[in-house]
């Protein structure tokens, strides 16, 4: 069974079922991609509007085996700013698109600071380069999300869902 947050999200993670939660996960691809089977076929979700796997970044056993055994509707890319980055969001897109999966967006995260004496944006982790991508790849959606310590602070209580969504009301709206 998911666990489920007071407004009704449910969620499951393979850090719920480990003994310790700070026990690592050394797992060779074989037994991942099993145990990523098993949370679609296994876990009792009940009626969903959505489900949302988030996935490690990259190309590797993880997202392979959820666009091979789960019915995908489409991928949305979260990245942050670093240039090296960009290369790896560009192979996610390209695998996406190999596997027949449509991107629905992009979103970055810790895209700037906003100061809090000035209201000036600095681009903490050096300038973006998403909506190069977004746009290079004809993705139709993209978020650009500060980093801000009053939602870091949210995610910490298991608050996440109470956050305000307008920052990526254009990935929604393609949900």
């Amino acid at each position: 069974m998911p666990a489920t947050t007071e407004l009704g999200i449910k969620l499951m993670s393979l850090n719920m079922l480990l003994e310790n939660e700070t026990d690592p996960v050394v797992w060779r691809g074989p037994v991942i991609g099993g145990t990523v089977k098993q949370f679609w076929t296994d876990v009792f979700w009940g009626d969903l509007d959505y489900l949302f796997i988030d996935m490690p970044p990259g190309t590797g056993d993880g997202p392979l085996t959820v666009f091979q055994s789960v019915p995908v509707n489409g991928a949305v890319i979260v990245t942050t700013p670093q240039d090296l980055v960009a290369m790896i969001v560009a192979k996610s897109v390209n695998m996406a698109r190999k596997m027949n999966i449509p991107t629905l967006g992009i979103v970055e995260n810790m895209s700037y600071l906003v100061c809090p004496d000035c209201g000036k944006k600095i681009s903490v982790f050096g300038e973006s380069k998403a909506r190069e991508i977004a746009d290079a790849f004809c993705i139709p959606a993209f978020a650009s999300l500060p980093l801000d310590p009053a939602f870091v602070a949210m995610c910490d209580r298991g608050e996440i869902e109470k956050a305000d969504t307008s920052l990526v009301e254009d990935i929604i709206k393609v949900l």
